[in-house]
């Protein structure tokens, strides 16, 4: 028998209340929707730049021992409705499980085909979130950038930079 000692219990992952802690939304997304999909490699999350067309990205280090996820600066403003936050990295966790951006092995030839993306977000009970998310980038997401861009970022706090291109981590 192990002692009670040695026994860790599962950490209670709860829906963050802080966007700016996106590390737990990774940890909650994956617990409550990703839980049948081991975690093969070191995987990090960070805000990056505010990019017009894209919410975010994910890279794998050429040695596949670490996944990096960016996310738009942008998604940790308030005035970005948390749902599009909970879809960007929902997807992102989607080509990794993929094996895009993971040594996880590719189940498709491209990462959007078919729209695998979006099958595999219902089929995980986040279609919900996807459908508002599509609704609000499709009615809101430009004209917020460029308001936000006129302003100088103003209110964005702290946007990290990201690998840039050639580096360890490839994008995709």
């Amino acid at each position: 028998m192990i002692p009670a000692v040695l026994i860790e219990e599962p950490a209670s992952y709860t829906r963050p209340s802080d966007r700016y802690q996106v590390r737990g939304y990774l940890q909650w997304l994956w617990h409550n929707y990703f839980a049948d999909i081991p975690c093969v490699n070191e995987v990090t999350i960070a805000y990056c730049y505010p990019w017009k067309g894209r919410l975010g990205l994910i890279r794998l280090s050429a040695d596949a021992s670490m996944t990096f996820i960016g996310v738009n600066t942008l998604l940790q403003m308030s005035q970005i409705p948390e749902y599009v936050l909970i879809t960007t990295i929902a997807h992102e966790l989607v080509h990794y499980i993929h094996g895009f951006g993971s040594p996880l092995p590719r189940r498709y030839k491209h990462p959007h085909a078919n729209k695998v993306v979006d099958r595999e977000l219902e089929q995980r009970q986040l279609g919900a979130y996807l459908h508002a998310c599509n609704e609000w980038i499709d009615n809101y997401w430009y004209s917020f950038y460029d308001m936000q861009r006129a302003t100088g970022w103003a209110g964005i706090q702290g946007i990290d930079s990201f690998p840039p291109r050639g580096s360890k981590l490839h994008e995709t």
